[in-house]
């Protein structure tokens, strides 16, 4: 693998592609490598998905690689770290595509890194595939929208479907913690909204900042607004093992629903036996329960020295074979207009996770509530909930 200065790691030789900055600029099959950019979080609060995302498409390139690549072509991908800031991601974007001609980006690798990227997507043509649940990233009041796409689940599928299980297992009097962006802030108002026809109150709403340590005061008013269940929306596991340790001080003895966000490893690590009996939405279940495609997965990733972490590795996997699934589609040249409209007409492609991935003109989120589950943590495990 070669690398960069300033964050960027350029990976080794792949798959024959197509290079494009712009329609006119196309390098023909049987030439030069296809080069897809990889901008994710692999460094700043978001490393815990980008680091698994990144480990997942690296083993999967190379099993690709070892196949003799897609329709004969050869890919070279080439990673930048985005660092979980919004102006490192822009120009990250900007960078590999106009210095390493990419056609396609796996990335960036947060709600607000996508959303900042975008324009630039746009502006240079070139899709971004984004591995965030962040509903406003899909959005299509954006004018960048046809060159956004999502490989993972949009927020508003996973928030219904973790609070539909919280209703079926008793829940009337909810609360809520969220951290302090985008993502946060939008669970705690959808389940708001959700609220009335699901057939809950929400008590309290109580948000923590992302370096937060202490969650006492916010344990505390959930506890004093008499919660008969937690509702947590929270991506950062050391935030997560936080609120539970301030729960478990204050005497806050009510279920927790955590959103996918937490379905980590590193979760489980952090929280330790106060994570026993935490539902937590995930993305499928690798390693603990996994369906034959996410063994297949894990297989790879052992393979490359990588333990599985969770849901990073099946998003990092979905950008990729989404990137698979569109060159097995496109004879001769490749340039980011084909590869974008490409993808519009992909549905029902191999992928290494659950549910039946869909794209369309009308609908840029490919995977539903088919490729989520509601696990409950058991023995330091994600085990799937009865």
């Amino acid at each position: 693998m070669k690398c960069f200065s300033r964050g960027m790691l350029v990976g080794a030789a792949l798959l024959p592609l197509v290079m494009a900055f712009a329609p006119s600029r196309a390098i023909a099959q049987g030439g030069q490598p296809v080069k897809i950019g990889v901008v994710l979080s692999l460094s700043g609060p978001a490393a815990v998905f980008g680091l698994p995302e990144r480990n997942a498409i690296m083993a999967i390139e190379k099993e690709i690689a070892a196949a003799g690549g897609v329709k004969g072509r050869k890919l070279e991908l080439v990673f930048f770290d985005d660092k979980t800031n919004p102006t490192e991601a822009a120009r990250g974007v900007t960078q590999l595509i106009n210095d390493e001609k990419v056609v396609a980006i796996i990335g960036p690798g947060t709600g607000g890194t996508i959303l900042a990227a975008g324009p630039i997507a746009e502006r240079l043509k070139v899709p971004l595939l984004g591995p965030a649940g962040t509903v406003a990233v899909t959005a299509k009041t954006n004018s960048f929208a046809p060159w956004v796409f999502r490989v993972a689940i949009n927020d508003m599928v996973g928030v219904q479907t973790l609070l539909q299980s919280a209703v079926k297992k008793g829940a009337k009097r909810i609360g809520i913690i969220y951290q302090e962006d985008a993502y946060g802030k939008f669970g705690a108002e959808y389940a708001q909204k959700l609220s009335a026809e699901h057939g809950f109150t929400v008590a309290e709403t109580v948000s923590a900042a992302y370096t937060a340590t202490d969650l006492t005061s916010q344990a505390t008013r959930l506890r004093n607004a008499n919660v008969d269940a937690v509702f947590i929306q929270m991506s950062i596991s050391s935030l997560g093992a936080a609120f539970l340790k301030a729960a478990n001080d204050v005497g806050l003895k009510v279920p927790f629903f955590a959103n996918s966000g937490l379905a980590q490893k590193s979760f489980i690590d952090a929280a330790g036996s106060l994570g026993e009996g935490v539902h937590v939405l995930s993305i499928g279940n690798l390693p603990y329960d996994p369906t034959p495609a996410e063994q297949k997965l894990v297989a790879l990733l052992r393979k490359n020295g990588n333990e599985p972490q969770g849901w990073g590795e099946i998003i990092g996997g979905n950008g990729l074979m989404t990137v698979v699934a569109a060159l097995k589609a496109i004879d001769g040249p490749v340039t980011g207009e084909k590869m974008r409209d490409t993808i519009e007409g992909l549905c029902g492609f191999e992928t290494y996770s659950m549910g039946k991935p869909c794209f369309s003109k009308d609908n840029h989120d490919g995977w539903g509530a088919d490729a989520l589950v509601v696990t409950t943590i058991r023995g330091g495990q994600f085990r799937s909930a009865p």
